[in-house]
């Protein structure tokens, strides 16, 4: 199966690079995809059998949780310092993996104006009670 790395955020924001052998990113003059701001060898994609596996030399986030060596997947998202790369594989949907903020911000915003909403009833309950 064919890999490929799409940048989704970072100076090669909507690149592809193809994975078609072990592929090593970071700073280094020889890194496959070169990243300045990473250490030398800040992480490799490897292919073991079917599977390819992330080895980082570094610190490498993938769908948000610091990893060590792990398999991947499509849909994958790979965050390297301020880089973004989804695993992609052509003819598989991957899963979504990059989730929106704004669903959460709405429910907080729900929650925060039914307690405002609540407050005031309160107050203006306390204060009519007084009279």
């Amino acid at each position: 199966m064919q890999f490929r790395l799409k940048a989704a955020s970072g100076p090669h924001t909507g690149q592809t690079f193809p994975l078609e052998q072990d592929t090593s990113i970071g700073s280094a003059d020889d890194a496959d995809i070169r990243l300045d701001d990473l250490m030398g060898r800040h992480l490799r994609i490897v292919y073991d059998g079917d599977t390819l596996m992330l080895e980082p030399a570094g610190k490498v986030w993938v769908n948000g949780e610091p990893v060590q060596r792990r398999p991947l997947k499509s849909g994958d998202e790979i965050r390297v310092g301020e880089h973004r790369f989804v695993l992609q594989a052509p003819g598989l949907r991957p899963p979504s993996v990059l989730r929106d903020a704004g669903p959460h911000r709405q429910r907080r915003g729900v929650w925060i104006s039914l307690a405002l909403i609540i407050a005031g009833a309160l107050a203006a309950a306390a204060y009519f009670y007084w009279l």
